[in-house]
């Protein structure tokens, strides 16, 4: 081999080990908790505001509401995001089919009207894949440690996410709802779904994902009903959240 040939061979070595080392940082870096400083620094630094215009918004609003899942049976009801979470998905009718849930987040009545935005207790589900970033996974606290939702047996609660806005949006404009807080219960405790259940007498949200190691548990993350807007009258960050060409889908691994 000549001296060029090695010099050649040592340079593409070089370009294989940096992009290993690339790929598992990149992978690293995915893999931590949605409110860590490696995934809120960068949105800081490089989150700027785009102006929406009104025929952008109505681009989004129709993009959120178009009926996607038809030939499964499924009807999407807009789209849910928790962006300190990097949350970002659709919401389909049934959270009692692996194939709906396959797809994204579900109303989980059960026995009941599928509910509204912005009235009574809009119950949700999704997957939690024990990995910090998918789906609804980024709800839970730690990773693969059932406290503070269980611990010694006895159901327990969290206050990690208050005051953290959840948005839901379909085609009329984007509902915003304030977490009050999170509790665990066992996966047959039903009365999580009452259509009536209100907080703080307003209107809620309940969402609703498994806990890990103990998956016959679930995590519920409760929040208050605190405004609704036209997709025209919604703030830029707010219509940016539901900006699928700008935000990710966090849907499966």
């Amino acid at each position: 081999m000549t001296d060029r040939m090695r010099k050649w061979v040592r340079r593409l070595l070089w370009l294989i080990i940096i992009g290993i080392i690339a790929f598992l940082g990149y992978s690293w870096a995915e893999s931590q908790p949605a409110l860590s400083p490696v995934k809120t620094v960068p949105k800081q630094l490089f989150g700027q505001t785009k102006i929406y215009s009104q025929n952008d918004r109505q681009q989004i609003a129709s993009k959120i509401s178009a009926q996607d899942q038809s030939a499964k049976g499924l009807t999407k009801q807009g789209f849910v995001a928790i962006p300190k979470l990097s949350i970002l998905l659709p919401i389909y009718d049934n959270a009692y089919s692996a194939v709906a849930l396959n797809v994204g987040a579900n109303t989980a009545q059960k026995g009941t009207p599928v509910p509204t935005m912005g009235q009574g207790n809009y119950t949700l589900a999704a997957h939690n894949w024990d990995n910090g970033y998918t789906a609804f996974s980024a709800l839970q606290q730690k990773l693969n440690q059932n406290a503070p939702y269980y611990e010694s047996g006895q159901a327990g609660s969290s206050s990690w996410l208050n005051g953290q806005s959840i948005y839901l949006a379909n085609g009329d404009g984007v509902f915003t709802y304030q977490i009050t807080g999170q509790v665990g219960v066992d996966e047959n405790d039903g009365s999580v779904l009452n259509p009536d259940d209100r907080d703080d007498d307003k209107a809620k949200i309940t969402i609703i994902t498994c806990l890990f190691p103990d998956t016959t548990k679930r995590i519920i993350t409760n929040a208050k009903f605190m405004k609704f807007e036209s997709w025209a009258d919604a703030s830029n960050d707010e219509v940016g959240y539901f900006d699928t060409k700008k935000q990710k889908i966090n849907l499966v691994p």
